[in-house]
Parts: C-alpha cells; structure tokens; sequence
C-alpha cells in the first residue's frame, strides 16, 4: 500500500487504497472533518488514488482558470526563486563581513602577542580597534537597512 497504514473503517479497500463510494463521498464533500482528513493524507501519499480522484471529474465540471493566471503563477515562482537568491546573497555579505570583523580584531591581538618579543614595533592602540568595530557596526547596519529597504521595494 503507498499511502500508509489506515484502518480500514469502510473508507478503503483490502488493499488500502479508497473505494470508488469513498471517492464520490469526498467528490461531493459529504465525509465528516476526520474522515476528510484521513482520506485527504492518504491522497497526498498515494499516487494511485490522486489519480483515481482527479480523474473522477468530467471535462465539464472543472472550472476555467482565468485569463492570465498561468502567466501570474509563473511569475510568483519566478519572484519567489528570486527572493530566495537575494536571501542567500544578503547572508554571504553578512557571513563576509563578520569574517573580516573577527580577522581585524583577533589579527590585532595576536599582533600584539607576537610583536612582544621586538621592541621595534608597537602594538595599536585600542581607540584604533574601537574606530573599526564601529565602523564595522555602521557597515553591518546599512547593509541590512539597505536589504530591507529592497525588500520593501519589491513588496510594493
């Protein structure tokens, strides 16, 4: 059986797909709320019965779709794909400039831990460090106001 164990309460046959009374009972919408739901999983489990379902209506009795809605639906999946992509870019941006925040700073100390040693080099002071965290923040920042600036953008 493909969609699952259920038990067999009239709704299914031996072999656990739907009885053609099931079928015309939920063609017509006269199954009750748990009935509709167990038959409802084991159509989107079961290939066979999805079949044995749409194939019960007549040409006649499916609703016309409305001029333009193919081309609506493609687009929302276009859109959605899109949106999707500018996700996974805004957060290879983030995850780069998090990088190189935690290379300048961990860079700087261990600059300082090296240069020890050498009297010639002196470390950075920290007003250097605290000037390019916050520059660093204020970058973080627009970056994000600008990504939802554009998702708004697109909303409208």
């Amino acid at each position: 059986m493909e969609g699952g164990v259920h038990v067999n309460n009239g709704l299914f046959d031996k072999e656990g797909h739907l009885t053609e009374e099931t079928l015309t009972m939920l063609k017509f919408d006269i199954l009750g709320d748990e009935e509709m739901i167990d038959i409802l999983e084991h159509i989107s489990d079961c290939q066979m019965c999805a079949d044995e379902f749409a194939d019960s209506f007549k040409e006649d009795e499916l609703a016309e779709a409305p001029l333009g809605f193919q081309e609506k639906v493609q687009i929302k999946i276009k859109n959605k794909r899109q949106s999707k992509i500018q996700f996974h870019f805004y957060c290879v941006k983030v995850a780069v400039a998090a990088s190189v925040a935690l290379v300048l700073v961990f860079s700087n100390g261990l600059n300082s831990l090296v240069n020890t040693a050498t009297n010639h080099v002196r470390p950075l002071d920290s007003r250097i460090v605290d000037s390019v965290n916050v520059n660093l923040n204020n970058f973080s920042e627009k970056i994000i106001k600008l990504e939802v600036f554009n998702n708004d953008q697109e909303k409208k």
